[in-house]
């Protein structure tokens, strides 16, 4: 079998990030080099390891983690619309028709949108007679409205669908802007006109559910903490003894899928069910996928080396294996480096001091070492020093050279940070130090693998000349991510989280970040930004109010082309300058080594990940 890899050499990758967040390609490379597959790179199974678990148990209305939604777009789930699973520049960021037989209709008002589905495509078993139709997309945006089904999830996205609100609030028995006009038209009603209403039909919530009798949610009935564990897929995989599962039986009886069992293994096995014939999108090259849960970062990236595994999905590639595959010529064909439209940041609670105040949080911005979090990472491979908060490519390069706390070589400036702290009300005495017993032994909580805990004692590190000592606690992933988005928690710093975009629009940054709807049960703003008096009196807070920036991001929700854009950098400076709610330090690379057995490729621009159907592997067909 002759070897295709995407060649991307260090060099290449600058020239790459650089142009891609309108920087100057100072490389002196004209980038990176690719070839198409050619043969037949179909068959073998992908052997990979996963350090922690999806974070809702594979439940699409539920899972809002680049991780999981890549299992869905590759494997798993098909939608209305979808993406080819490649990189930006060869059209990653666009989205095709995938269930849709073409692209939807939309009235002149931009108010009606006709969504044409393609016929005689069945889901996987036990469901393989049963044919895909319109009102299996009701189907799933009832359960996406569903406050019971959709906890951490993003419901919010479909709000502008007419009744979708008052069907979830349980004012409704239908959601009266979404009608089956026959099996394979289905027509979608908004409240005002949404044109990015497309890529919200190709996010993973939006996957048809199959019809039960009797049943309001089909398949997904009496399963609204764990349908995850009984999903019925429609892509080219699922999960391995999907063809088991017995739907006749009330939802307490049912036995779930032995295919992923959670915190332990995941196995996609062939949906026979599937026909690339009707799937232009998908190539699905591994006959099955495994997936083992668990381990430890360094340990896991040696066996990829060692080709004792192919690839590790969420992992941090250690910066000494970065050195190693950067340096040999061997090597550099086996590691892969892509913008991945994310930034890497630490969040304030603005509702919690001392971070209630402004003049403490432009402070850390001013003293934050983000070259030397960078270093931590494995060096400029990772990314480019970021600025501001939204990746360039959301507002049009607008901001490529905005960076309000810009220091010498990105490594602080504690003059400055201390100007800033001085004015303080937590500096009684203006010496740029903090006094207050509200800047001793903060809670901060992050990420517990490499490099966080690294990350945070250089944060340590940095705050103390402020007097700002922190109480770091390392978390598993997604117990870190829950209880930063869980406001009764009261956590006043989250050092580690990082958040990609949705979709190729500003609003995927804006609304669920910023929003008073990002809030709590919804996902993801972790400063409380928006909340109401009453809301922080609930969640137990002594602050009775925090910034909001509710106000701009409708007025950008509501503008279109040039100006939609403009608006986005406008909403990041306001964030920037006035709000203050994070630090971005990075705008995050994805760097992926892969083991000798895969032969094939492909980032996809979507998840922010490499598409696991691509990744062919030898002991495929020759």
């Amino acid at each position: 079998m002759k070897r295709i890899l995407k060649i991307t050499a260090l060099v290449a990758v600058l020239g790459l990030v650089a142009a891609a967040c309108g920087g100057n390609d100072d490389s002196g490379d004209d980038g990176a080099t690719s070839e198409a597959p050619s043969g037949d790179l179909s068959g073998g199974t992908l052997n990979m390891a996963q350090l922690a678990d999806v974070v809702s148990a594979f439940d699409p209305q539920k899972e809002y983690y680049s991780v999981t939604w890549e299992y869905y777009r590759c494997c798993l789930l098909r939608t209305l619309m979808s993406y080819e699973g490649v990189p930006t520049d060869q059209g990653g960021a666009e989205i095709h028709p995938d269930l849709a037989a073409a692209e939807p209709e939309i009235s002149s008002d931009g108010l009606t949108w006709t969504f044409t589905i393609k016929p005689g495509i069945n889901y996987a078993p036990p469901f393989d007679d049963v044919t895909i139709t319109a009102n299996d997309f009701i189907t799933a945006m009832k359960r996406t409205a569903n406050p019971k089904a959709n906890v951490g999830g993003y419901s919010f996205y479909y709000s502008v669908i007419e009744g979708f609100d008052e069907y979830g609030d349980g004012e409704a028995d239908e959601i009266s802007g979404m009608t089956a006009v026959d099996d394979t038209t289905l027509q979608v009603t908004l409240t005002a006109p949404t044109g990015d209403f497309g890529y919200r039909m190709a996010m993973p919530t939006a996957a048809p559910i199959p019809p039960l009798d009797g049943a309001e949610l089909g398949a997904a009935e009496g399963h609204d903490k764990n349908y995850g564990r009984f999903l019925v897929a429609s892509g080219p995989y699922m999960f391995e003894g999907s063809e088991a599962m017995d739907f006749s039986v009330p939802a307490k009886d049912q036995a779930e899928v032995s295919g992923y069992i959670p915190g332990r293994e995941i196995v996609l096995v062939r949906n026979p069910s599937w026909s690339a014939e009707t799937d232009e999108l998908r190539p699905a090259y591994p006959d099955r996928i495994e997936v083992s849960i668990g381990g430890d970062n360094d340990d896991l990236y040696n066996q990829v080396a060692a080709g004792e595994i192919d690839f590790v999905v969420d992992g941090a590639v250690p910066p000494d294996k970065i050195k190693e595959y950067q340096s040999d010529p061997e090597l550099q064909d086996r590691m892969n480096v892509y913008p991945s439209d994310a930034v890497r940041y630490v969040s304030f609670n603005l509702a919690m001091p001392p971070f209630d105040d402004v003049h403490v949080r432009k402070a850390i911005n001013w003293a934050f070492d983000k070259e030397g979090f960078r270093q931590l990472r494995g060096g400029a491979t990772t990314g480019e020093i970021a600025g501001h908060v939204m990746v360039n490519s959301l507002q049009n390069n607008l901001l490529a050279d905005y960076d309000p706390y810009a220091t010498p070589n990105a490594a602080g400036d504690l003059a400055k940070a201390q100007e800033e702290m001085a004015q303080s009300k937590y500096d009684s005495d203006g010496d740029g130090v903090c006094d207050a017993p509200e800047c001793e032994k903060v809670l901060a909580i992050t990420d517990r693998e490499d490099p966080y805990p690294k990350q945070s004692a250089l944060l340590i590190q940095f705050l103390e000349p402020l007097g700002i000592t922190l109480d770091v606690k390392q978390l598993e992933r997604g117990v870190m991510y829950t209880k930063c988005n869980d406001m009764n928690s009261q956590t006043p710093l989250c050092a580690g989280p990082a958040w990609g975009k949705d979709y190729a629009d500003g609003f995927t940054f804006g609304d669920p970040l910023f929003g008073s709807s990002g809030l709590w049960e919804s996902c993801c703003n972790y400063q409380a930004m928006g909340a109401t008096p009453e809301q922080l009196e609930g969640w137990g807070y002594d602050i009775t109010e925090v910034p909001s920036a509710d106000e701009k991001l409708s007025e950008c929700t509501a503008s279109t082309g040039d100006e939609r854009f403009q608006c986005w950098a406008d909403l990041d400076t306001m964030l920037m300058e006035e709000i203050v709610p994070w630090v971005p330090y990075l705008f995050d690379n994805s760097v992926d080594i892969i083991s000798p057995n895969v032969t094939n490729y492909s980032f996809d621009q979507f998840a922010g990940l490499a598409d696991f159907g691509q990744m062919a592997v030898s002991g495929g067909a020759a």
